[in-house]
C-alpha cells in the first residue's frame, strides 16, 4: 500500500519533488473583487518540441482558463490556485510523448479543475484538493508504457475529487485518497512487470467508490469500498504474476484507518546499511494476527486441484510446512498446530467467511495472476497493528504447480513450486509486504534472499529480514 502518501498536502509535496522546476518559466497572478479575492500560480518546464496554448479569463474576484499541450521528450507541468478557504493544485511530468490539457474555473469561494493527460514513456499526474481540514488526492503513474487519465478537483466548502485512468506498462501506479479531520480513505493499485490497470475512482469526506482492475480482472469495487469506507476496515489484494517472461506482482488496496495512520511512514532507509541477505530488508503492512488462538488453513479439495495432478494430501503438507516454517522464527503460536485442514466446502477469496482457505481456481479474467492473496483487517488495534480476519489465497490453474522440489527446480519458470508460493503468500497474512514494490532507489528491493520478494527460484526457507520482520511483528 502506499498509505505512507495520504494526508493534507501529500500529493503538492509529491509534485515539489516530481517536478524541479529550475529553469522555468512560472507565472502568478490573481483577481479581486466586492466578494474576495481569487489567485493562480504556474510553472512549466518545456522541451523544445513542445508546444503551449492557454486561454485565461479573469474578472471581478474569479479566473477561467484553459491550456493544451503536445509535444515530446522531457516536460514538466504545475498548477495551482486558491480562494478563500481551499487551494487545488495538479502536477504532471513526462519523458516521452505527451498530450495534456487542463481547464479551471475558480472564485473566492469555490474551484474546480480538470486535467487529461496521455502519452507514451515515463509520465506522472498528480491533483489535489483541501477544504479546511479536508483533502482529496489523485495519483497515476506508469513507466516504459502509455497512460490516459483524467483526474478532476472541486473544492469549497467541501472537497471532492475523481480519476479515470487507463495505463499499461513495465511499472504503474493508480491511487485516490480522501482525508475529512482525522478520518482517512485510501484506494490503491500497482503493477511491477509488464501489465494493465484499469482505475475509476470518486472521492469525498473520507470515502471512495468505484473499481480497480489489474490485467482485466476487477480486484475492487464499489461494494469493496462500501465495506471498507463503513468501518475501520481494510482489504489488501498481493499477488505474483507472469509478465514478460518472468515473474511480476500486483497489488490492489482500500484502507479506511485515522489520518495519523495513514501518514505513518515505514521503516526509514536513508542511512540503511545493506548488504544481501540483510536483517533490514523488510517491511510491514500495518496488520498482523492479533487474535490469542492460532489462525487455522483450510484448503479447498476439489476438482481444480486434482486438475492440476496435485495430491490433496501433498499439498496440505506444502502448507503446512510454509506454516511452519514462519511459526519456527518466533514463539508465538501463528498457525494451528494440526495443519492445514482439508474441507471441500470452503471458498477462497468470495464470500468474506471469516475462514483462511487456500484454493486452485481457474482465473480466465486475470491469465497472468500466479497466486494471490486476499486480506480482511481492522479493528480492534494492537500494539498498533489493525488484527487479521481472514486471509485467503488463490493459486492459478492456468500454470502448472508441483509439491516436489526437484520437480520445481529441474523446471523453474515452467512449474511452480506450492510450498514457496505459500511461504510467499501466508507472509503476507501475518502482515509482512512485498520488497519488490519498493522504489528502485530503495536498496531493500535487491535483496532477494528474502521469501518476501519476488519468485526468481523456489525457495522455502525465510531470509534474514523475513525472519526479523516476523520478530518485528509478533516478538522473539
Amino acid at each position: 500500500m502506499i498509505m505512507n502518501k495520504s494526508g493534507v498536502g501529500v500529493c503538492l509535496l509529491l509534485a515539489a519533488l516530481l517536478l524541479p522546476m529550475a529553469d522555468a518559466i512560472s507565472v502568478s497572478y490573481g483577481s479581486s473583487g466586492y466578494s474576495g479575492s481569487v489567485s493562480v500560480s504556474e510553472a512549466y518546464q518545456l522541451d523544445d518540441s513542445t508546444a503551449l496554448a492557454e486561454s485565461t479569463d479573469l474578472s471581478s474576484g474569479a479566473v477561467s482558463q484553459s491550456t493544451s499541450i503536445s509535444g515530446t521528450g522531457l516536460n514538466l507541468v504545475s498548477k495551482s490556485v486558491s480562494g478563500g478557504t481551499y487551494g487545488i493544485a495538479a502536477a504532471a511530468q513526462s519523458y516521452g510523448a505527451l498530450g495534456m490539457s487542463t481547464s479551471l474555473s475558480a472564485s473566492s469561494a469555490s474551484g474546480g479543475m480538470s486535467q487529461s493527460v496521455s502519452g507514451t514513456g515515463n509520465i506522472a499526474a498528480v491533483s489535489e484538493g483541501t477544504s479546511g481540514a479536508d483533502a482529496v488526492c489523485n495519483i497515476a503513474h506508469v513507466e516504459n508504457g502509455l497512460i490516459s487519465t483524467t483526474q478532476s478537483i472541486s473544492s469549497g466548502g467541501s472537497v471532492s475529487g475523481s480519476q479515470s485512468t487507463s495505463l499499461e506498462g513495465e511499472i504503474g501506479v493508480v491511487g485516490s485518497i480522501s482525508t475529512t479531520g482525522d478520518s482517512a480513505m485510501a484506494v490503491t493499485g500497482d503493477i511491477i512487470g509488464e501489465g494493465k490497470i484499469d482505475a475509476d475512482l470518486r472521492s469525498s469526506e473520507a470515502s471512495i467508490t468505484g473499481q480497480v482492475s489489474v490485467d482485466g480482472t476487477t480486484w475492487m469495487d464499489s461494494q469493496d469500498m462500501s465495506i471498507v469506507g463503513s468501518n475501520d476496515f481494510g482489504i489488501a489484494v498481493e499477488g505474483l504474476r507472469v509478465a514478460g517472461g518472468g515473474i511480476g506482482a500486483f497489488s490492489v488496496n482500500a484502507a479506511h484507518v485515522s489520518t495519523a495512520e495513514a501518514t505513518k511512514s515505514n521503516v526509514k532507509t536513508n542511512a540503511m546499511t545493506y548488504y544481501q541477505n540483510s536483517p533490514l530488508s523488510y517491511t510491514t503492512t500495518g496488520w498482523r494476527w492479533n487474535k490469542a488462538s492460532p489462525l487455522v488453513l483450510y484448503l479447498k479439495a476439489d476438482s481444480n486441484l486434482a486438475s492440476e495432478g496435485l495430491n490433496s494430501n501433498a499439498v496440505k503438507d506444502a502448507i503446512t510446512n510454509a506454516a511452519e516454517t514462519w511459526d519456527e522464527v518466533t514463539s508465538r503460536n501463528l498457525f494451528y498446530d494440526e495443519g492445514v485442514i482439508i474441507d471441500s466446502n470452503k471458498n477462497a477469496d468470495n464470500p468474506y467467511d471469516g475462514y483462511s482457505v487456500h484454493a486452485w481456481k481457474y482465473l480466465s479474467l486475470a491469465p497472468s495472476a500466479l497466486a494471490y492473496s486476499r486480506t480482511r483487517y481492522g479493528s480492534p488495534k494492537v500494539n498498533g497493528y489493525y488484527t487479521v480476519f481472514e486471509s485467503d489465497v488463490s493459486y492459478n490453474t492456468r500454470y502448472s504447480w508441483t509439491t516436489d522440489l526437484t520437480t520445481a527446480v529441474n523446471n523453474n519458470g515452467r512449474i511452480f513450486d506450492v510450498q514457496t508460493v505459500a511461504l510467499h503468500e501466508l507472509g503476507h497474512t501475518l502482515g509482512l509486504g512485498d520488497l519488490y514494490t519498493l522504489p528502485s532507489t530503495d536498496p531493500r528491493k535487491g535483496d532477494y534472499s528474502q521469501i518476501m520478494n519476488s519468485y526468481n527460484d523456489p525457495q522455502r526457507t525465510l531470509g534474514n529480514g523475513d525472519k526479523a520482520g516476523i520478530l518485528k511483528l509478533y516478538g522473539n
